[in-house]
């Protein structure tokens, strides 16, 4: 019996051959893109002209990637994102970003090159971005002249406009960067060009819209990451205005961090005696001046009570009490002359912005002064010196009676016989009577 005949199944590797095309078609394209750029020599108008007719051919329009790899490296980069150190390396082109002078009048070239190719050609527009990020993020691929003159291209794609400034966040995200510092040089060089081109104003809302103003820090090497190597580098630079953003936002998280470690001593009910002893342990670890800690208690203590908190319901009476309550809180921690003030500027802020408590300036000062949380040496430097503006005619006329009694002799007579005064004029109860009658070392202050 004859045996059937079986039909041989052939199996088509067809992807092999389409990758072998493509490959050859990307590759005709380098060439093409090179020759151009070597006749042009660097001209803006040559090279423009060259590439034009080049790139608006149908078959290149899906190389919009390898377009800008020959415009940035001169030729196209190894599979592994990296400059190629073998092979072929004629065929590559000086006419680049990496192989020109490192200054804007160089680069401006290729930066208007690239705008001029993103309007004519819109299929450019969906990978530019993308191409951007992939270079930020690949620094380490590239030597210190190149990545100069890629921040130094970046740099002006952030002026024009071109570049979200978003593209940034690509440096924290590939660790070989910041560990070896690649990150805050390239954020160095950002910085440095957009102030000295537009200005620190220009240069502070780039970083703001990039979301890096709160986290620049974090470029730094793990191992010199703090403030004061932070601030060493960028005054060196001459980027002071980055230094007082950081300065801020830290001083925010700290403010915060230790308003919320008040709030749950509050909530806990607390000795006091031990919430100073958590705020102390807070200001030293933190290297925090007594103002800073006076202004975050004292806005703590209003945030305790929601009727203090309100502008029309708190009254003197409400006041007081607080004050009463949190009296030896306020003695311990305002140990300096420079926290007694802060305290009376927050004082005077607060009896501003509080319309029921106006006219009780006077009379919360003066229940501060009596329970020794102020001494007449930090009165005296307020009123002359280290007020606000807020409400100012208006309180400094209430403390001139009183502090013209603290300038008084240190007889206790003549403070009675002021005291009687006071209550023969505005039926007020007698404040001053039981107040420490020592004399007053005051100086004059410049």
């Amino acid at each position: 019996m004859a045996s059937k005949y079986i039909l041989p199944c052939f199996r088509l590797k067809t992807g092999n051959r389409v990758k072998r095309v493509k490959d050859n078609e990307c590759l005709a394209y380098r060439n093409e893109l090179v020759e151009a750029l070597d006749r042009a020599k660097g001209k803006l108008e040559g090279t423009w002209k060259a590439l034009d007719p080049i790139v608006s051919k149908p078959e290149y329009q899906k190389y919009g990637e390898q377009l800008l790899d020959v415009l940035y490296t001169g030729g196209l980069l190894a599979p592994d994102g990296k400059l190629p150190t073998r092979g072929d390396l004629k065929l590559r082109t000086s006419y680049c970003v990496f192989k020109s002078h490192d200054e804007l009048n160089a680069l401006r070239i290729y930066e208007q090159l690239v705008m001029r190719l993103r309007r004519r050609h819109k299929h450019l527009d969906t990978v530019f971005e993308e191409h951007a990020q992939r270079y930020i993020r690949q620094l380490a691929n590239f030597d210190m002249g190149a990545r100069r003159r890629l921040g130094l291209l970046m740099a002006l794609y952030l002026l024009d406009g071109q570049l979200n400034p978003r593209a940034l966040l690509e440096l924290g995200t590939n660790p070989a960067n910041i560990d070896d510092g690649l990150a805050m040089e390239f954020m160095l060089l950002i910085c440095g060009t957009l102030k000295r081109e537009r200005g620190a104003s220009f240069m502070l809302q780039v970083l703001k819209k990039s979301g890096l103003d709160h986290k620049i820090i974090s470029f730094m090497p793990p191992m010199l990451r703090s403030d004061l190597y932070f601030r060493q580098v960028y005054q060196e630079s001459d980027l002071n205005e980055v230094i007082e953003v950081h300065e801020e936002r830290a001083s925010l998280v700290l403010r915060k961090q230790l308003r919320q470690r008040l709030l749950d001593d509050f909530r806990e009910k607390l000795p006091q005696l031990e919430i100073v002893m958590n705020v102390r342990q807070f200001q030293r670890e933190r290297h925090m001046s007594d103002s800073e800690i006076i202004g975050i208690v004292w806005q703590t203590i209003n945030e305790t009570n929601a009727s203090m908190k309100s502008r029309s319901s708190a009254s003197p009476e409400q006041a007081l009490r607080k004050l009463q309550i949190y009296a030896p809180l306020l003695n311990a921690l305002c140990s300096t002359d420079s926290a007694q003030i802060a305290l009376l500027m927050r004082l005077q802020e607060w009896c501003y912005e509080h319309h029921s408590l106006f006219k009780s300036f006077e009379r919360l000062a003066v229940h501060l002064y009596r329970a020794g949380v102020l001494n007449e040496d930090a009165i005296v430097r307020w009123y002359e010196v280290d007020h606000i503006d807020k409400g100012k005619v208006a309180f400094l006329k209430q403390m001139h009676r009183f502090v013209r009694w603290l300038h008084s002799d240190t007889d206790a007579s003549a403070r009675v016989d002021y005291n009687s005064f006071m209550i023969h004029r505005q039926h007020v109860e007698p404040i001053y009577s039981d107040a420490v009658s020592t004399k007053l070392k005051f100086t004059k202050y410049n």
